[in-house]
């Protein structure tokens, strides 16, 4: 919207409102000759007379009077928008678009989002549970939640907890192969293999500054990292996986920890991620605080 076209259409309407050019001239505080020429400036614009002017009075052409209500309609409908931004900013209301892995929304995130939505009822949210890197601004989502180490980027990032990946096997498993004390034991065994991860197939591991990377063999491999989980329980093989999702088993006993003073490489937490942290609205700051406030709560 040009600035000159917004002040004839105010010129317009004060002058058709009031009656006559001085006394929309004064309502608007200005000269009675630069409204004057602000609405000839309109109708030669727009090429039709939009007023009817005499020595003691103004009347709006028909033309005149349907373009009035057009833009009284306009003007009414950008205060309703106006209005309702400004609720919004203060009213946690309308629908949030999330992305986030699967495997950690559901084990972390889900749990968390009945109450929240019960807490705010006029918050509805829509979640993208995949695997697969979106791009918040040229899909269109609200916030993500990602894991690993963040690179720079136009985002504005949050951590929300500490993670990192561990080297884990079942006990039988462990109990009838070579002991694994550093990186190239690997070699000597079934490893399972998550396709996603950016450095298969290898596992990289550090230790006091040193990386090692080591190409393993598999017999199984996956996209899914549930599977591959439940595939290191059953005694297949190796599993590098992050903490959070192995904490459970690691805590019955299903699986065990192995090479505990090498450390893979390639996370270290848990984002949330928006494209501004400015002048956002109440909705995205109730999500975005209720989920820093639940995993300020150790999880894993």
């Amino acid at each position: 919207m040009q600035d000159d076209d917004f002040r004839q259409r105010e010129a317009f309407l004060a002058v058709v409102r009031a009656g006559s050019f001085s006394a929309g001239a004064r309502a608007l505080g200005r000269d009675v000759s630069v409204v004057s020429r602000r609405i000839a400036a309109l109708e030669k614009r727009l090429g039709i007379r939009l007023i009817e002017r005499t020595t003691r009075r103004i009347r709006p052409t028909e033309e005149g009077q349907r373009y009035r209500q057009k833009i009284e309609l306009a003007d009414e409908l950008l205060c309703e928008a106006e209005e309702e931004a400004r609720r919004l900013a203060v009213r946690p209301a309308g629908t949030i678009r999330v992305a986030m892995p699967a495997a950690f929304g559901r084990c972390w995130v889900s749990p968390a989002l009945p109450e929240f939505l019960q807490t705010y009822p006029d918050i509805r949210l829509w979640l993208n549970c995949s695997d697969h890197y979106v791009d918040l601004l040229g899909d269109n989502f609200d916030m993500a939640i990602r894991i690993g180490v963040m690179a720079d980027s136009r985002l504005i990032a949050r951590k929300l907890a500490d993670t990192c990946r561990v080297l884990c096997v079942a006990p039988d498993y462990l109990a009838q192969h070579p002991p694994l004390l550093k990186p190239q034991d690997l070699r000597d065994h079934d490893c399972l293999g998550f396709t996603p991860m950016h450095s298969w197939p290898e596992w990289r591991l550090v230790k006091e500054g040193q990386q090692v990377s080591v190409p393993v063999k598999t017999r199984y491999e996956s996209d899914d990292i549930d599977t591959l989980k439940e595939a290191a329980k059953a005694g297949l093989g190796v599993l590098m996986a992050a903490n959070w999702l192995v904490q459970k088993e690691l805590a019955e006993g299903s699986l065990v920890t192995v090479m505990t003073d090498w450390q893979p490489a390639g996370e270290d937490g848990v984002w949330l991620v928006k494209p501004s942290s400015q002048l956002q609205s109440a909705k995205i700051s109730a999500l975005t605080d209720w989920l820093v406030k639940w995993f300020s709560v150790p999880r894993w």
